[in-house]
C-alpha cells in the first residue's frame, strides 16, 4: 500500500468547500473558522503537488484537477462515514450474543423459553451442550457466558460464582419386560444389570447420585440413547421431563428409590466480574426456569 498523502479533515474541507463554493460557508458546515479550512485545503494542495482551486473567482471554481478529485473525495467520504458507522455498532453487536453450555439433563423447554426472552431483545443465545467439566473450562476460557449444570454439592471456591435455578425430577427408565420380577424393581435388579449414562466424565459427586449399576455403557448422544433404551440394552436414570415413556415400548418404572432423593437442583455458573447485563439476565433465568415446563 502506498503512503496516503492527505487527511480525513483535508477531505472533508475539500468536499465541503467544493459542495457550498466558498470558504466561510464550508467552515460553517464543518464547524470549524475559515483560516483552518483553508490551510486545510492549502496543505492538501502541497501534498498533493497540484492546485484545486481557483481562488480568484467567485464561487471558487475547480481546476480539471481539482474536479476528477472530487469525484473520488464524495466516494471516499461516504466509505469513511460507512466505517464510522460499523465501528459505533460493534460494540452493541458484540453484547448482543451470549454463549450457554449446559449438560444433557437440562431442559429443553427452559432453553427454549431463553432463547426466545433474547430473541426479543435482538440477543442471539448460541448453546452448545458440555459435560461439567468442559463446560466449566469453556467458562473459565470465556468460550463460554453461563453454563447450567446439575448441582454437585461441593465449593467451586473463587473461581465461579452460581445461582439455584430451579430442581428436576428423574426417574428409571427400560423397554417394557426388561426387568421381569415385577414392580417395584430393587436396587439389585437395578445394580446387577447394564445402566445407559450419557455422560463421559462424570464428577464424583454427581456419580454418586446417577450411577447404580456396577456395569455402565456410556452413550453421550442423547438420540442413540434413546434408540439403545428402545432396544432394551439397559435401563436408565433421566430427568422425566425428556419424556422417554412416549418411546416405544419404554416404561418409567417404580423402584425401592420411590421418590425420595429424586429431585435435583440445576444451577447457573458463570466468572465473577461478570458485567451487569450478564447479572441482570441471570435474574431473569430463575424465572424463565420456574415458568418453564420441566416435567
Amino acid at each position: 500500500m502506498g503512503k496516503i498523502s492527505f487527511s480525513l479533515a483535508q477531505i472533508e474541507a475539500f468536499a465541503s468547500v467544493c459542495e457550498t463554493g466558498n470558504l466561510t460557508q464550508a467552515a460553517k458546515r464543518l464547524g470549524k473558522d475559515r483560516t483552518t479550512v483553508s490551510e486545510l485545503i492549502e496543505n492538501l494542495e502541497l501534498d498533493l503537488g497540484y492546485s484545486l482551486c481557483d481562488r480568484r473567482t467567485r464561487p471558487l471554481q475547480l481546476t480539471e484537477a481539482g474536479q476528477r478529485l472530487y469525484r473520488q473525495a464524495r466516494l471516499f467520504l461516504q466509505e469513511a462515514e460507512a466505517l464510522s458507522l460499523l465501528a459505533q455498532h460493534i460494540p452493541q453487536q458484540v453484547r448482543q450474543k451470549l454463549t450457554l453450555c449446559y449438560d444433557p439433563f437440562t431442559p429443553r423447554a427452559f432453553l427454549t423459553e431463553l432463547a426466545m426472552f433474547l430473541g426479543q431483545r435482538g440477543i442471539q443465545l448460541d448453546l452448545l451442550m458440555m459435560e461439567r467439566g468442559e463446560g466449566e473450562q469453556a467458562l473459565a476460557d470465556d468460550v463460554a457466558d453461563i453454563g447450567v449444570y446439575q448441582a454437585i454439592n461441593r465449593s467451586i471456591g473463587e473461581k465461579f460464582k452460581w445461582r439455584a435455578l430451579g430442581a428436576i425430577e428423574l426417574a428409571v427408565y427400560a423397554r417394557e419386560g426388561f426387568f421381569p420380577a415385577g414392580s417395584p424393581v430393587t436396587l439389585l435388579s437395578l445394580a446387577s444389570s447394564t445402566q445407559l449414562i450419557p455422560f463421559n466424565d462424570l464428577p464424583e459427586p454427581m456419580a454418586k447420585r446417577l450411577q447404580i449399576a456396577d456395569r455402565i455403557q456410556v452413550v453421550n448422544e442423547p438420540a442413540l440413547l434413546q434408540t439403545l433404551l428402545t432396544a432394551g440394552l439397559g435401563w436408565a436414570f433421566l430427568p422425566t421431563h425428556l419424556n422417554m415413556q412416549h418411546l416405544p415400548q419404554v416404561e418409567r418404572l417404580d423402584t425401592e428409590l420411590g421418590k425420595q432423593g429424586l429431585m435435583h437442583p440445576m444451577v447457573a455458573l458463570w466468572k465473577p466480574g461478570a458485567k451487569s447485563e450478564l447479572l441482570s439476565l441471570i435474574e431473569s433465568m430463575q424465572q424463565i426456569f420456574d415458568g418453564s415446563v420441566v416435567a
